[in-house]
C-alpha cells in the first residue's frame, strides 16, 4: 500500500473518530440538558401541587396540566394516597419507592409504559405541611424532548458521514499535492541510465523535508560515484600491472618450451618465471592489503604502544632483509630523559606503514644511511621524519612510482597503503622536499606521555 493511501486512511479514521467523539459529546450533553430541564418543570409542578393542596382542594379544579400526560399525587406520612389529579395509574407506588423518597427527600425516576416509544419520567419530594408529612409525586411524558434527541442523533449521523466524505476528498487532494514533489523525484530517478554516474536529483525547495531527502540522496550518489570511479581506476591499474608479470611468465615458458634443451636452461627459465610470479603475488598481496584497509567495515583492534618500540621493531625487521642498510635513528633532545611515548593503535599495521616508508627510503638512498628522527610536535602529537626520495607529487596515489626507480622492484602500493593505515590511527603522512634535494616523509600521530 502506498504511503499516500495510508495517510488518507489514517486521516479519515482519525477524523472520523474525533467527529464521533464530538457527536457523542453533543448527544450526551443534549440528553442531560433535556432531562434537567424536564425535571425542573416537574419540580415546579410539584411545588404548585403543594400550594394547591394547602388550599384544601379549593383550587384543584382550576389547575391546568401543561405537560403531556401529567399526573399529580399526594401521599400522607403512611404512604396513603390523599390527593391526585389526572391519575393515569401507569406507575406502581411500592414500599421501595417511598423508602427512596424518604431517604433522599427528592427523588427522580423513569419507567416504561406499554405502548409508549419513550419512557415516562417522574419527580417526587417529601415535604412537611403543618404537623403532617406529605409525599408529592409528578409524572409526565416528554415525547417532544425525546423526539428532538432522536432528530439530533439522525442529524449527527448524516453530518458525520457527509463530513467524512469531505475529509476523505480533501485528504486525497492534499496528499496528491504533497506527494507531487516525490513523484517528480521518482520520475527523475527512473529516467536515469545505468552509465550516468553524474546524475543528481533537482528540487526547487532544498529546505523542506523532501529537499533534505533529495540532498541526502545526492550525497549518497556522490559517494557512489566516487567509489565507482575509484573501483574503475583501481581495476584498470591492477589489470595493467598484473598483465606485465603474467605476460613475462607466459613469454618465459613459451621460450623455454621451444629452446631449452638442458637442465640448466630449464632451471634458469623456471627461476625467471618464479621471479615474475613472485612479483604478481606481491602485487596481489598489496592490493588485498589496500582493499582491506579501505573497506568501510574494517575493524582494527588497538592498544597502547610505545612509539620507540614500534620504530625499532620496524628498523630491525627491515635490517633482517637488508643487513647492509644503515640507519641513523635520532631522538630529539627534549625526549632524551624520558622517551616513553605511547600511541593508541595496531602494532602490526603501524609497523607495516613504517616499513613501507623505510623501504622507500632505503631503495632510493643510493646505499646511504637512512635518516629517521623522532620529535614531539605538540603535547599531544608525536612527529617522525624519514627521508624518502626526490619525487613529491602523486607518491600517495596507487601504482604511481617515482622517476628515480629504474632498477628497483615495486608496484607503487607502499605509500598509499601507509597513508590509509595512518588515517585509521587519526594520523597523517606528508611528503616535502628537503634541503638535500630529496623528499622527507613527515608522519604525525596522536600520542600521550
Amino acid at each position: 500500500m502506498l504511503i499516500r493511501h495510508k495517510i488518507i486512511i489514517w486521516f479519515i479514521t482519525l477524523s472520523g473518530l474525533l467527529l464521533a467523539l464530538f457527536s457523542v459529546y453533543i448527544y450526551v450533553a443534549s440528553a442531560t440538558s433535556r432531562r434537567n430541564i424536564f425535571i425542573d418543570r416537574l419540580k415546579k409542578k410539584a411545588t404548585d401541587t403543594k400550594e394547591i393542596y394547602s388550599l384544601h382542594d379549593k383550587a384543584a379544579e382550576d389547575v391546568i396540566t401543561s405537560i403531556t400526560e401529567q399526573s399529580e399525587y399526594v401521599f400522607d406520612e403512611h404512604n396513603h394516597l390523599i390527593f391526585s389529579l389526572n391519575s393515569l395509574n401507569d406507575f406502581h407506588f411500592d414500599e421501595s419507592f417511598f423508602k427512596a423518597v424518604s431517604e433522599r427527600k427528592e427523588y427522580t425516576f423513569t419507567y416504561e409504559v406499554p405502548g409508549k416509544k419513550y419512557p415516562k419520567e417522574g419527580y417526587a419530594m417529601r415535604v412537611r405541611q403543618g404537623d403532617n408529612i406529605h409525599t408529592i409525586v409528578i409524572t409526565a411524558y416528554n415525547r417532544s424532548g425525546f423526539q428532538q434527541l432522536k432528530d439530533l442523533s439522525s442529524t449527527l449521523v448524516v453530518g458525520n458521514l457527509f463530513f467524512l466524505a469531505m475529509i476523505g476528498l480533501s485528504a486525497y487532494v492534499l496528499s496528491a499535492n504533497a506527494f507531487q514533489p516525490i513523484k517528480a523525484l521518482v520520475a527523475q530517478s527512473e529516467s536515469v541510465q545505468g552509465h550516468e554516474l553524474g546524475f543528481r536529483l533537482t528540487y526547487d525547495n532544498p529546505r523542506d523535508e523532501i529537499g533534505i531527502v533529495a540532498s541526502s540522496f545526492n550525497n549518497v550518489l556522490e559517494k557512489i560515484q566516487a567509489l565507482a570511479e575509484s573501483q574503475k581506476s583501481f581495476i584498470s591499474y591492477a589489470s595493467h600491472e598484473l598483465r606485465t608479470p603474467l605476460a613475462a611468465v607466459n613469454g618465459i615458458l613459451e621460450t623455454s618450451l621451444q629452446y631449452d634443451k638442458d637442465d640448466a636452461s630449464i632451471k634458469a627459465s623456471m627461476a625467471a618465471a618464479r621471479k615474475e610470479i613472485q612479483k604478481a603475488v606481491g602485487l596481489v598481496n598489496g592490493l588485498l592489503q589496500l582493499a582491506k584497509i579501505e573497506s568501510p567495515d574494517a575493524l582494527v583492534e588497538k592498544s597502547n604502544l610505545n612509539v620507540v618500540d614500534v620504530l625499532l621493531d620496524a628498523i630491525s625487521f627491515y635490517q633482517m632483509k637488508n643487513p647492509a642498510q644503515e640507519f641513523n635513528f635520532d631522538i630529539a633532545e627534549s625526549l632524551a630523559e624520558d622517551i616513553y611515548i605511547e600511541v593508541h593503535g595496531h602494532a602490526q599495521l603501524l609497523r607495516t606503514a613504517l616499513i613501507n616508508l623505510i623501504d622507500n627510503a632505503s631503495k632510493y638512498s643510493r646505499q646511504q644511511p637512512v635518516e629517521i628522527k623522532l620529535m614531539v610536535e605538540s603535547p599531544e602529537k608525536v612527529f617522525i621524519q624519514i627521508i624518502v626520495n626526490e619525487d613529491l607529487p602523486f607518491l600517495l596515489d596507487p601504482f604511481y612510482r617515482g622517476k628515480n626507480v629504474s632498477g628497483f622492484e615495486g608496484f607503487g602500493l607502499g605509500l598509499p597503503l601507509t597513508q590509509r593505515i595512518l588515517a585509521l590511527h587519526n594520523g597523517a603522512v606528508t611528503l616535502l622536499k628537503n634541503e638535500y634535494g630529496g623528499v622527507t616523509a613527515n608522519v604525525v600521530l596522536p600520542a600521550f606521555f
